[in-house]
């Protein structure tokens, strides 16, 4: 029998369409009934699943609002159809979240496009899904890590609080560094990426590039560019510290003004 995977944001949204939270993570919890599309369209009316969690992820992503991607089992109700690589339903119950090693395997699916180094690229994916929930709150140890992560950037900066992480991405809007921000994001590396005719994996890129955690999508980019011998940077060039960061807590980490990295704290 399949099983069938149904991907929420952290809050529990819908991690395409955003709104308001669907449910409340209690369980079991029915969906209620909406009109559904019978038609060929891929994607339309009614309550959308994958009997793929590889392609789930790669649909609607790991971290779709900057927090790793809430992963349910759903029972559909018996009007389900496909359509492509979708299913859709009027209706359906989620029975139960997917644990880690479901979910890892999901990882490690998705990641065969990574080609000879799915390996290494499975396990930087977990690592940044669980740095990403920011599991833990430990200031001094953000603090720690976002001057290490300058430091093998080779970039002399200041860090900078900021009280809520609006402050510094109001800071950020604001700046006139634009060397800096270029400095900090690393572009010739994003170049590589967008050479995309050369492999295979960009549909990676709709899994990654979550407005709140590009970050990861930049390390990931790198990572998997600098193996491939595509760049002539560390592989970890834009991962170590700021991965740490996040785990510790971060918010978020941006350039507020020339040679001056911002940050602010999850706010809990």
């Amino acid at each position: 029998m399949a099983t069938f995977w149904k991907l929420f944001t952290s809050d529990f949204c819908s991690p395409l369409q955003g709104g308001k939270a669907i449910w409340d993570g209690s369980l079991p919890f029915t969906l209620p009934t909406v009109k559904l599309d019978t038609g060929e369209a891929e994607c339309s009316a009614g309550w959308n699943f994958v009997d793929d969690l590889a392609k789930g992820f790669q649909i609607a992503g790991m971290w779709p609002n900057g927090r790793p991607s809430v992963v349910a089992v759903i029972e559909p109700s018996a009007d389900m159809i496909q359509r492509g690589d979708k299913w859709r339903a009027s209706s359906g119950k989620i029975v139960r979240f997917a644990t880690e090693i479901e979910i890892a395997q999901g990882i490690e699916q998705f990641s065969k496009v990574f080609k000879p180094f799915e390996a290494e690229m499975v396990a930087e994916q977990i690592a940044w899904r669980y740095a990403l929930g920011r599991p833990e709150n430990n200031e001094a140890a953000v603090l720690e890590a976002l001057e290490k992560a300058l430091a093998h950037r080779s970039l002399n900066w200041t860090v900078k609080k900021y009280g809520a992480a609006r402050d510094a991405r109001d800071a950020r809007a604001a700046r006139d560094a634009r060397d800096a921000w270029d400095a900090w994001d690393a572009w010739d590396a994003r170049a590589a990426w967008d050479a995309r005719a050369a492999w295979a994996a960009w549909a990676a890129r709709a899994a990654w590039a979550a407005r709140d955690a590009w970050d990861a999508w930049d390390a990931l980019t790198v990572y998997f560019a600098a193996q491939q011998k595509w760049i002539e940077q560390p592989a970890d060039l834009l991962t170590l510290g700021i991965r740490d960061a996040y785990l510790n807590g971060l918010e978020i980490a941006v350039p507020t003004a020339k040679d001056t990295l911002g940050y602010a704290m999850v706010e809990r």
